[in-house]
């Protein structure tokens, strides 16, 4: 920040020590993109995996079991949940900011600045239905004590064979995006719903969602 305010000084027609900025066209290098781990949590485990979120609640009364049902219906990641407002919730639709997430009550930018409509199915409607108006926010938590209170109850499911994997927050997200192509939807309106591009869901998603066994020919 300092070297960049330096030479823009040094440019400035006052000072005019240099003739041009060599920042203004500098672009730091990206590191390579990481392939996106997809687990799918399957049928049989998603009760499982619920009931063990609501097993426990915390003193604010946080429903960490309806939290993670709710990005399970609706793909959104973590930070998207949190900074859901009442007042985006417009005829069983909800707007998502995808220009930020919010953690710790500060607004952070995130990858893109566009907004998208998320349509509620019957049970995210009930949970919103079930969610005490307390504040703007619906789900007005710490998604940092969610992410904890989430790992604890996975490692402890998995310790006991209850489930396969120790699944992340983020593969609630994973698994409903593949349950929407499973069930057919058009890959463009799941990119829709979910914030991402087209070629991101073929990429990641497409083919990955169940396990076919290689027919005899």
């Amino acid at each position: 920040m300092y070297v960049k305010s330096l030479y823009k000084w040094a440019a400035s027609e006052d000072i005019a020590l240099l003739t041009k900025n060599p920042i203004t066209t500098f672009k730091m290098p990206k590191p390579p993109q990481e392939d996106i781990d997809v687990i799918v949590i399957p049928q049989k485990e998603t009760s499982i995996v619920l009931s063990a979120l609501a097993s426990r609640f915390t003193r604010n009364g946080a429903n960490w079991a309806h939290y993670a049902e709710f990005m399970l219906q609706t793909a959104m990641r973590t930070g998207e949940v949190r900074a859901l407002k009442w007042d985006d919730i417009k005829e069983n639709k909800i707007l998502v900011h995808c220009n930020y997430t919010l953690t710790h009550g500060h607004k952070d930018s995130t990858k893109t600045n566009r907004k998208r409509w998320v349509p509620l199915n019957s049970r995210a409607q009930e949970i919103i239905q079930q969610t005490k108006k307390v504040e703007d926010y619906i789900f007005p938590w710490n998604r940092l004590a969610f992410q904890s209170y989430f790992y604890d109850r996975m490692c402890e499911l998995h310790s006991t064979g209850a489930i396969e994997n120790r699944y992340r927050p983020y593969d609630l997200r994973h698994t409903a995006i593949s349950r929407w192509l499973e069930a057919q939807i058009p890959v463009a309106q799941v990119a829709n719903w979910a914030g991402n591009s087209s070629e991101i869901i073929w990429q990641h998603y497409v083919n990955v969602t169940k396990e076919y066994e290689m027919p005899l020919l």
